[in-house]
């Protein structure tokens, strides 16, 4: 990052927030009680209001207004005892514990009467540490709360909790054994933000959504570290930002007055791992596999009720095999190859850092300030005829910051927090020569920098790939976050207004460096065939990629909102809120279209290119919206997004509350998107011929002009440069559009909320329409479509036609904002917080739902003539039916167990339907397979994991848990692709929608303990 850009954005952005007086983060990472201190019913204006954290011992103050209406803003997650004092030095106090981002209310009444079913009086020395949870009523949002009891126990197949967002309904956890994503709201991964103490974990360069999370076995932050979560599948406040389908925020753990820790473990291997039916039905042998998960936790105090310190450590480690075998079963290259067939580990290794020092110099005042660091390495993508030398070794590591500063006043709470994050991605070739070094075919060396050999048979099939992969990238995702908020508790105008402003500027740096094609891949002849070299030390052919630019960008993120909490009566609430975000460089705005890159245009609008006319483009396509001339992409500034929302407690008991909300949420688009305009006409990939002699012309069927003779400068690709730079190429050349809107959601949803002893449940109507979304789509097409009227399948989309030899681009893309998409759906939840007075929990959340879209299903829409006039059709993630229930429950002898069963009706499949006149491609229109639970035939997704635990204790209070995982548990087969050829109406295929693999995992048993002192 360019330090003189990061000393004046910094500057920047503290004239900004200090000019802005200062604002707080209430929902972000902290909570909030609230309520009323009485006298017998009647208001005690002017009575003293103290929380002070049991754990920590760090207190918070206010003061009640004059109808005794009190709010505690700012609260860390936890347990607090609040004592109220009258000016006539009368008392009241209880214990109650609060969840992240919950407003909680409690009334205390000093005369010690019951004031809405709750124990005014609560003596002192009664009070215990644990106290009850206060339940969140009062809300227009739909948010599930993730406690540490939930994250601790239930039962999960590696330590991340983010799989526990699952529970919420409308979000799907989709795990496999490379990655994990969250979806939500029927849209991407990308759509979705996380935040860990305030703090955005939102990727900005890659695909997955959050840091970490793609192409990743690992977590992207320990578990350990967490105290609880808290995920909004719609209707967040203003305070959150880029995100347009649900929001997740997490706050960690902290030090308390006693010293505390734990060590940790879990265990399994392929003896624990049931095989899927595929592998049985081949017969396969179990490939080795073992998983290591392990790690501490350490806290207590520096300065009991004053500064405290936290810190643990993560470890993964996990073992697995691939097998090498040949691509032709030769006895003469079994011979020649034998070195390099067998069966090969494939480790992941991964190591996870986060400490957090926790000080209160003075009352009203408390600092935070933490450091995590993440680092893992996968060495993959081997194994068939791909040799050991051939793998990926797939790198990430982060390390972020995060300091924050918390000052209470009368009536205010002031917040400011910096954050720095680095993020890098580094998917690589474990072999690369990146350094010159020569190498020749069939020696045994697998040191660093080896290019890759490809010895072929006749006919050009590949014995074996040697040598390393041909591809490396080095992303860095780089933010320097200054955020400012301020919440006014004590307003008071025609009810009672908690009012919070905030603001927050973020310096970005995307760091771009890919070499897609840059370490040479050499082909040999091991046949001996003369019209080739015959040579087995000098190959035939070399393929060669040109080199990318490195791209490094800035840009700058401005983000203000204000937010209105209005109490109007003791039962109706109004949340008003106004959010405006702006993005200083999110579309190249210096970028300037190459003058080939217009010539070529030029060109193919002018062409007969595939029998269409001269002159010919699309109807939707004007040349100059695309050309960019570095002052003409001017920043979008129009991102303000109102959201309301409302919640009436109709008997104001606080038993029965109607709620609802409507909102509009601004995202972003990854920078990767906007990347290949930069380097994608860059993106050329050659092949040479040589001979030991120069050669006689036509060294190959299908091949070019005479062989080069072959010298050994040509071993590297510095040495290969100059050959390849005498021979045409054309890459591709991408065009994103100067003036486009980012992705947009607004969201409405209805429900009411009713309370049933210790149950809580809710029913909500949600519905959500998303637009401008973003798609690169193919613009050379060769004529307009013919859409049939038999269900809106892509069919004829003008076909492609490549632009002619003279065009120095093989192809035109240009970006499409015209994919919309629209959620509807019923959110079910039925609530029991376990405690240990009852000795059970249980949660059920219930989605029904329909999500459908148009245009294509990733960043590209390659069948799309135009996204807008694409039919609307499912979504990747359409799932009718999703039931989520997890419980826990305690056992004699101090066991306990715990669940969670998740049953879905399943997400689509693409059709390929030939079964009419005319061929049409449907995407997921095909339905999967459904089977019984319960209810006969019902579910596509059936999936059921237990954990029993037995907690022995030890001396000096201590406490030993060993635990049994059962993943799975009744090995539902879970089917994945599943083929969707119609075959033709005359010879239909018999293999439709059946499946070919398995969806991760099969029954699985892990052991663990956890041993706290």
């Amino acid at each position: 990052m360019n330090i003189r850009y990061l000393g004046a954005a910094s500057a920047l952005a503290m004239a900004v927030s200090l000019g802005m007086a200062g604002m707080a983060t209430a929902q972000v990472a902290t909570s909030t009680v609230r309520g009323e201190v009485t006298d017998s019913g009647v208001g005690e204006a002017g009575a003293t209001v103290v929380a002070r954290d049991v754990a920590s011992g760090f207190t918070s103050r206010t003061t009640a207004n004059a109808n005794g209406g009190y709010v505690l803003s700012g609260l860390r997650p936890g347990t607090y005892e609040i004592t109220v004092t009258t000016a006539e030095g009368e008392t009241a106090s209880d214990v109650v514990t609060i969840g992240v981002g919950q407003v909680g209310d409690l009334d205390l009444d000093v005369s010690g009467t019951v004031v809405a079913g709750v124990p005014g009086g609560t003596s002192v020395d009664d009070i215990v540490v644990v106290g009850r949870r206060l339940p969140e009523v009062r809300t227009p949002e739909i948010a599930t709360n993730v406690t540490t009891q939930q994250i601790e126990t239930l039962p999960q197949i590696n330590r991340n909790f983010l799989n526990f967002a699952a529970l919420a309904p409308g979000v799907r956890v989709s795990v496999n054994e490379q990655e994990q994503t969250i979806t939500a709201g029927g849209q991407r991964a990308e759509s979705v933000n996380a935040f860990i103490d305030g703090a955005s974990l939102k990727s900005n360069v890659i695909a997955g959504g959050i840091i970490g999370q793609d192409d990743s076995r690992g977590n992207p932050f320990p578990q350990a570290g967490i105290q609880e979560f808290r995920v909004i599948s719609q209707n967040f406040k203003a305070e959150y930002e880029q995100a347009s389908s649900a929001i997740i925020t997490a706050v960690t753990r902290s030090g308390t007055n006693e010293f505390e820790g734990e060590i940790f473990g879990s265990y399994r291997d392929q003896s624990m791992i049931e095989q899927d039916v595929f592998a049985q039905r081949r017969g396969d042998e179990k490939a080795d596999l073992s998983v290591e998960q392990w790690g501490v936790a350490f806290g207590g105090p520096i300065i009991r009720d004053r500064l405290h310190f936290f810190g643990t450590y993560e470890r993964k480690e996990e073992n697995r095999a691939a097998v090498v075998n040949l691509g032709r079963q030769d006895p003469r290259f079994q011979t020649q190859f034998g070195q390099y067939i067998g069966t090969f580990a494939a480790p992941f290794e991964e190591d996870l850092f986060f400490g957090k020092l926790s000080w209160q110099p003075r009352e009203g005042h408390l600092v935070d300030w933490s450091v995590t660091y993440r680092d893992e390495f996968d060495i993959r993508d081997f194994g068939g005829a791909n040799a050991y030398e051939r793998a990926t070794n797939l790198s990430q590591q982060t390390l972020t910051s995060n300091l924050r500063w918390q000052w209470q006043g009368n009536g205010f709470l002031n917040e400011l927090a910096v954050d720095y994050r680095d993020y890098n991605y580094a998917p690589g070739a474990l072999n690369f020569s990146d350094a010159g070094e020569s190498y020749r075919l069939f020696e045994n060396d697998t040191n660093p920098g080896m290019p890759g050999f490809q010895p072929d048979y006749f006919g050009g099939a590949t014995i074996l790939n040697l040598g390393g992969r041909d591809s490396a990238q080095d992303i860095h995702d780089r933010a320097f976050t200054i955020r400012n908020d301020l919440t006014f508790d004590q307003l008071e105008m025609n009810g009672f207004h908690t009012v919070k402003i905030g603001g927050k500027i973020s310096m970005q740096n995307y760091e771009v460096l890919k070499q897609f094609g840059r370490n040479p891949q050499f082909y040999y002849d091991v046949d001996g065939r003369p019209e080739l070299s015959g040579s087995t030390t000098v190959p035939y052919r070399v393929e060669l990629g040109r080199s990318f630019p490195n791209v490094d960008l800035d840009n700058t993120v401005i983000g203000l909102y204000v937010q209105d909490d209005w109490r109007i009566t003791d039962q109706l609430e109004i949340n008003l809120g106004l959010r405006w975000d702006y993005e200083s460089n999110a579309g190249n705005k210096d970028y300037v279209t190459p003058a080939s890159v217009i010539a070529g245009l030029d060109q193919w609008i002018a062409s007969t290119d595939g029998g269409k006319p001269a002159g010919y483009a699309p109807s939707w396509f004007n040349r100059d919206d695309y050309i960019s001339t570095g002052d003409n992409r001017d920043p979008f500034m129009g991102a303000f997004q109102p959201r309301i929302g409302f919640s009436y407690d109709v008997f104001g008991d606080r038993a029965t509350v109607i709620f609802g909300g409507a909102g509009r949420y601004y995202d972003r688009i990854n920078f990767n998107f906007s990347y290949d305009e930069i380097v994608k006409p860059n993106d050329i990939r050659q092949n040479v011929f040589f001979s030991t002699t120069g050669g006689p012309p036509g060294v190959a069927s299908g091949s070019a002009g005479d062989p080069i003779l072959w010298q050994e400068s040509y071993r590297t690709a510095a040495g290969l440069d100059p050959v390849f730079a005498t021979i045409a190429g054309r890459g591709e050349a991408f065009l994103l559009q100067n003036e486009w809107e980012p992705p947009r959601t607004d969201q409405f949803n209805l429900g009411v909320r009713q309370r049933f002893g210790d149950w809580q449940t809710e029913f909500t109507l949600a519905y959500g329409k998303t637009e401008n979304e973003f798609t690169w789509q193919y613009l050379n097409r060769c004529r307009e479509p013919t859409f049939g009227n038999d269900g809106g399948g892509f069919g004829d989309n003008g076909g492609f036609c490549s632009p002619s030899g003279s065009n120095p681009y093989r192809t035109y893309l240009v970006s499409d904002h015209n994919k919309e998409r629209e959620f509807t759906a019923l959110y079910v939840k039925l609530d029991k917080p376990y405690t240990r007075e009852s000795g059970w929990g249980m949660n059920v959340a219930y989605t029904w739902s329909e999500s459908t879209q148009n245009g294509g299903n990733d960043a590209f829409c390659f069948d799309c003539f135009s996204v807008e006039t694409s039919p609307t059709r499912p979504s990747a993630n359409d799932e009718e039916h999703r039931i989520v229930a997890n419980g826990i429950v305690d056992l004699p002898w101090d066991f306990q167990l715990s669940g969670i069963l998740t049953l879905g009706s399943g997400t689509p499949f693409n059709v390929f339907d030939g079964t009419g006149s005319r061929f049409y491609f449907r995407p997921y229109g095909g339905e999967p397979e459904k089977y019984s639970f319960i209810i006969p035939n019902a579910f596509a997704y059936r999936n059921l994991d237990l954990r029993l635990t037995k907690d022995i204790g030890l001396p000096n209070g201590s406490e030993l848990s060993v635990y049994l995982d059962a993943i799975n548990v009744f090995n539902f087969d879970n089917y994945n692709g599943f083929d969707g050829g119609t075959g033709s109406a005359t010879n239909p295929n018999p293999n439709f929608g059946q499946p070919s693999s398995v969806l991760f995992p099969t029954r699985t048993f892990q052991i663990g303990a956890r041993y706290k002192f």
